[in-house]
């Protein structure tokens, strides 16, 4: 073996004359390795030395071609000492062109075409050549590349521009798990097969960012997350932390971005601003620098638009019913797209609430994203469009709701989202429930816990029959005492998890067949003779009293809403406030309650308008300790003095308000019930014209049809 490095280029050309069995031409040889014939004719040098070197002989032939005069025992030769051969990798096109496109990017000053030459060990024709290509990359995001003899070559563009750029460029080249692992401090350990070129071009990017700066970003986000109403996914926790790590270089730079007037001022009010400036103020203590005020409007923005893990909500705390109830408006939305989905599938998802759920999750920061035209990346894009193009194609007309109502167009990013939870959801119906198996339980994570992982599970499900699958969550959730404590037995995750204790399966979010394979040799080396003990135990352990328990709770609660229910008609509100302060007068039982509730409504209130567009009506509901039974009544006013309430599409008049009260203690049961009758509004215009304008037995006779209907579905599923 040679004491020196082989270069690439020169061992790829030894491989196709070894491998030729006739004379070949140096053009041939350029075309195989997708290369000018100029650029071998330059190797060819250093592969005539090696083959001297090495004993081997090479027959050029003038206009004919090359020849390798050898026998077979000397072609065996010859491919053993190349690969044995150490060889100095050269970087491809598409990585020197990456890399030089982010040297362009950080660089105030132009930039001589020699001092890239010599980087990457190429003519200047080439890098020429290469500043062709990315010159459309650059037009993309507004930037001009501009190139001046005897100057060098820079570029031209607002601030905006070159940070959009940036994160781009590293989303091009870096996965949403390398981005992840960057955070971790573990960049090198992601793919073990990946040569020295492939991580070297990888670190050089990252120099984008101060990597040393990630720790106190990290550990500031970490700290205002808790601030929020809701737990960021970990692609969007990582994204959030890379824009940060990029603002503040800039800004260190002194390249400071504009915004707006108008769109600042909308920001300023929210309550993402509010953390936002948290996040900025920690920062600027940490680092001695001041962080201008377009720059929290840039990161509020940023907390807006991001995804949420599934189920984050603080306030969630009794699951999917209350959930729907504080989200009516997306609610609604949700409905009208999964009605579109049925229609066009063929399949029955009106009932599946993590279908419901999961959408409502997804559309909150959608929908921000889409009026503030921020970037989403999908990675699973091209796999769902080539594997499930029928499921992307439904998804697709049901993204028209939100074009329409919005005034936006969805970005098939966004649409390839909306067709996990649809995928998901028909992956579900599709399954035939499994009885009488040795039950494997299992938990599957990805990085967000929403829509791959339920993408996955249902995938699962169809495949394996013997696999009870306990959760999906987010990879940052897992925690070994709560693994042992719900004896979980292997982890199937999108995403590599740290775990010592049970086995882990790294798999496609897709689940390909080589992925069926390695979980079915991990479920073989499992104890199926624990398991099948534990299953045993475990199946339908006190199912007797779990029917009893959940059927008062439904009829408890059913009680509540009938004993309940009021009507008030022909009253007179100055403004919304006075509207609050007379619902808590009439509900709560003492001065104290009063104060409970009137408290607790406009704080809800604060969290946005839940206005049922077009039907001059709103819903004034929250969860109280003002209260200790569920509450239900409408409320008219005088049709000659409406109130006027924000809505999604502006100030709109109000002359019939829905009550909807709960108390902090209820119980899922009961919750259900009240939820029963949010779906109500969403699915039957008839019941909200009774609200409307119905007498008090019309309205009673309605809800008592609702919950009847209700009660009999309950009582058949238990």
């Amino acid at each position: 073996m040679n004491e020196k490095l082989l270069a690439f280029r020169t061992k790829q050309i030894l491989e196709i004359i070894n491998n030729s069995s006739e004379t070949i031409t140096t053009k041939e040889i350029a075309k195989k390795l997708g290369v000018s014939t100029r650029t071998v004719l330059r190797e060819m040098h250093y592969v005539e030395k090696w083959l001297k070197s090495n004993n081997f002989q090479l027959v050029k032939k003038p206009r004919i071609g090359i020849k390798l005069i050898a026998t077979l025992d000397d072609k065996k030769r010859l491919k053993g000492l190349l690969e044995d051969e150490l060889v100095e990798q050269s970087f491809t096109p598409e990585e020197r062109q990456s890399l030089i496109i982010g040297e362009l990017l950080q660089r105030k000053e132009p930039t001589k075409l020699y001092y890239f030459s010599s980087s990457f060990k190429v003519s200047e024709g080439t890098i020429s050549h290469d500043l062709d290509k990315i010159e459309d990359w650059f037009k993309r995001y507004e930037l001009t590349l501009v190139r001046k003899p005897g100057l060098g070559v820079y570029l031209k563009g607002k601030e905006k521009a070159f940070r959009k750029a940036m994160i781009n460029l590293l989303y091009e080249n870096l996965s949403e798990d390398q981005i992840i692992n960057v955070i971790r401090k573990s960049l090198t350990s992601i793919n073990t097969n990946e040569g020295r070129i492939e991580i070297n071009t990888r670190n050089r990017l990252m120099n984008l960012i101060d990597k040393e700066m990630i720790k106190i970003i990290e550990k500031t986000v970490h700290e205002a997350e808790g601030d929020l109403e809701y737990k960021l996914t970990d692609s969007s926790y990582a994204g959030l932390i890379v824009h940060l790590a990029l603002a503040i270089q800039r800004i260190k730079n002194n390249e400071n971005i504009t915004m707006k007037d108008d769109l600042l001022k909308k920001l300023i009010d929210s309550h993402e601003f509010i953390i936002a400036q948290r996040i900025s103020n920690q920062i600027s203590k940490f680092l001695d620098i001041e962080i201008p005020q377009e720059e929290v409007g840039y990161i509020t923005m940023h907390l807006k638009g991001s995804k949420m893990r599934n189920g984050a909500y603080k306030d969630d705390v009794k699951g999917i019913n209350e959930f729907i109830i504080g989200n009516f408006e997306l609610t609604k939305l949700a409905s009208e797209m999964i009605k579109i989905a049925e229609e066009e599938s063929g399949y029955s998802l009106k009932n599946d609430e993590n279908l419901l759920v999961g959408l409502v999750t997804h559309f909150r920061p959608t929908i921000d994203r889409l009026k503030m035209n921020l970037d989403i990346r999908n990675p699973l894009l091209h796999k769902i469009k080539e594997m499930y193009p029928e499921i992307f194609k439904i998804s697709k007309k049901c993204s028209e709701i939100i074009n329409k109502r919005f005034n936006v167009i969805m970005p098939e990013a966004e649409i390839g989202f909306i067709a996990m939870h649809i995928g998901a959801a028909i992956e579900k119906k599709r399954q035939q429930e499994v009885k009488n198996k040795v039950m494997y339980r299992v938990i599957v994570a990805c990085t967000s816990g929403i829509g791959t992982s339920k993408l996955l599970a249902t995938r699962l499900k169809k495949e394996f029959n013997n696999l009870l699958i306990i959760d999906t969550i987010s990879s940052l959730e897992i925690k070994e005492e709560w693994l042992k404590e719900n004896k979980i037995d292997i982890i199937i995750s999108t995403v590599y998890v740290d775990v010592s204790t049970i086995p882990v399966v790294s798999v496609n979010p897709l689940l390909l067949e080589k992925d069926v394979i390695k979980i079915k040799k991990t479920l073989e080396k499992i104890n199926t003779a624990e398991l099948r003990d534990s299953n045993i135990n475990n199946k339908n352990h006190m199912d007797l009293r779990d029917r009893a328990s959940a059927l008062k709770n439904y009829g408890e609660g059913v009680l509540e809403i009938i004993d309940s229910l009021f009507l008030k008609e022909n009253l007179d509100f100055d403004n919304h406030n006075e509207l609050i302060k007379y619902v808590s007068t009439l509900i709560g039982e003492s001065k104290e309650d009063i104060d409970i509730i009137e408290r607790d409504l406009l704080a809800r209130e604060e969290q946005g308008s839940t206005v049922l567009e077009g039907k001059r009506m709103m819903l004034l509901h929250c969860r109280t300790n003002g209260v200790n039974s569920l509450k239900f009544g409408v409320v008219r006013l005088f049709e000659e003095k409406p109130i006027f309430c924000k809505s999604g599409r502006g100030e709109e008049e109000i002359l019939t308000v829905l009550v909807m009260m709960y108390s902090s203690s209820k119980n899922k049961g009961h919750l259900e019930v009240i939820s029963e009758i949010s779906r109500n509004l969403i699915d039957e215009p008839k019941f909200v014209d009774i609200l409307a304008k119905g007498t008090k037995k019309e309205i009673f006779i309605s809800i008592k049809s609702i919950l009847n209907s209700f009660l009999d579905l309950k009582i058949n599923m238990i």
